[in-house]
């Protein structure tokens, strides 16, 4: 019985979320930060210090996100993202195009973005197992099924980008973070841009 709600438990535990994203940064959403503290958040009344920021995303299939400052008409700061959350006080920009992520900081009143290491990105989803991208050998990376559903991440430590690119067959429970996705069983899943240029894994 006890190995039987273990493998209950443990079928639950590796299909949740990778992550638990508290404060997503949708569209219209506003975010707040705190030049004193050095931290980002989306309550209205943590720091009295605070700037406030309002999300909008660009249109087209290459979409970024723009951040304006109140009763502003351009853009105070452009990320190379289309998804962000916030996550114990930073700001984290998801680079889908690219499979990459970072970190949104304030240097010396400048918005930039510090790209994020594997270690940094294990932090983020600590119950997804990494793929960098380098370890692909002729475009091919072999994989051993674990005995429960297990997440990925498919993470871009190259200069290569992957603007359209997708991942077939594709199962996700974060549909905003392209990079990762879940393996329930045997076979070969190809990441590609439209059937060319294909990387493929191969789950046995």
């Amino acid at each position: 019985m006890k190995k039987i709600l273990l493998a209950i438990f443990m079928f639950w535990f590796t299909i949740m979320p990778a992550c638990a994203i508290v404060e997503e940064v949708m569209d219209g959403s506003k975010v707040y930060y705190s030049p004193s503290e050095k931290l980002w958040t989306k309550a209205r009344g943590l720091f009295e210090d605070k700037i406030t920021y309002t999300k909008h995303t660009s249109p087209g299939t290459g979409s970024y996100s723009e951040y304006y400052l109140d009763n502003q008409n351009e853009p105070e700061f452009v990320l190379s993202s289309n998804y962000e959350f916030v996550r114990n006080g930073q700001l984290i920009a998801v680079i889908n195009k690219s499979l990459k992520f970072a970190e949104v900081i304030n240097n010396n009143g400048k918005i930039q973005e510090k790209e994020l290491n594997k270690k940094d990105v294990q932090k983020l989803f600590p119950y997804v197992k990494i793929i960098k991208l380098s370890s692909f050998r002729n475009r091919e990376k072999t994989l051993r099924i674990s005995k429960f559903p297990q997440q990925y991440l498919l993470l871009n430590d190259t200069k290569k980008d992957f603007h359209k690119y997708s991942f077939s067959p594709y199962n996700t429970d974060t549909p905003y973070i392209k990079a990762i996705f879940r393996i329930n069983g045997k076979g070969i899943i190809t990441f590609s841009h439209y059937g060319n240029d294909t990387y493929k894994i191969i789950v046995k």
